[in-house]
């Protein structure tokens, strides 16, 4: 198991840090600052300003879109949907289809240096959907890497429980020296994904297989600080885990960036 740092710091080595940075929760409630923040540590990550990164939460009631929802007809439409059912819209830095996020659910971004990005962006992916599946077995869940035919999001890294459930979905945003792999993991009540995304991806024109929709209660009761716990000693692989902070000038960088990831603020937005 990964060794526990009580002390707080930031990392600034440019390199791979022989520990991982912890951010626990520390969401601010506003969907879209909350993706420039992340997008912010990417920057940061970048730059060499700070090291490899976890952030893990539960966030509030958000439906995160994709890049490409926001170019499809009726983008507008699935944002006043998502609004009538009480979720924050914004548009997330990673691409894929349209995801919900609620408190049932383990939000992360995982950020790292990277020489060449392009060139081992499957290999994060692997190792991400990896370290899940191990999380899970952790916890006695037994779990598999692999897309499920119609599931929202879909993705060849998805991981899904009992053959056809799906539990966790993951994208990745590179930059010239950095990159972020970013998801969730749906813990309980999946139902209320399909509440909301079914009617989205009906007027985005995606299919959707609502049965494909699973959490890992379908397995069994869990906690969400397990989930995310077991996560971050798997990416950490036996490094120290230092918990951190979202200092000053990433939440700064965060809030001058907010405005690209707010539909309200997009010149896409239109209604079918």
């Amino acid at each position: 198991m990964a060794r526990i740092l009580d002390n707080r710091h930031r990392l600034a080595s440019p390199t791979v840090a022989p520990t991982l940075a912890l951010i626990r929760g520390e969401l601010t409630g506003d969907a879209p600052l909350d993706t420039a923040i992340s997008r912010a540590i990417l920057q940061r990550v970048t730059a060499g300003e700070l090291g490899e990164t976890l952030q893990v939460g539960t966030p509030h009631r958000v439906v995160a879109f994709g890049k490409h929802d926001s170019l499809t007809d009726g983008f507008a439409d699935a944002v006043a949907i998502a609004e009538s059912a009480d979720h924050d819209p914004t548009v997330r830095i990673a691409g894929g289809r349209a995801v919900v996020f609620s408190p049932t659910i383990v939000r992360f971004a995982w950020t790292v240096r990277a020489e060449e990005p392009a060139r081992d962006m499957h290999q994060r992916f692997r190792r991400l959907a990896e370290a899940v599946v191990a999380a899970l077995g952790r916890l006695g869940v037994s779990s598999e890497v692999g897309e499920i035919p119609d599931e929202y999001c879909a993705g060849q890294y998805s991981v899904h429980v009992l053959g056809t459930r799906k539990v966790m979905g993951v994208g990745q945003r590179l930059t010239r020296g950095a990159a972020q792999v970013g998801g969730m993991i749906v813990v309980e009540d999946p139902e209320s994904i399909n509440d909301v995304l079914g009617p989205i991806y009906d007027v985005l024109g995606v299919p959707m297989d609502p049965n494909a929709t699973g959490a890992i209660s379908d397995v069994r009761p869990m906690e969400a600080i397990e989930v995310s716990e077991a996560l971050a000693v798997e990416l950490a692989g036996g490094r120290g885990i230092v918990p951190s902070t979202i200092d000053r000038d990433t939440l700064e960088l965060g809030r001058r960036l907010r405005d690209d990831h707010d539909p309200a603020h997009l010149p896409s937005r239109r209604a079918t």
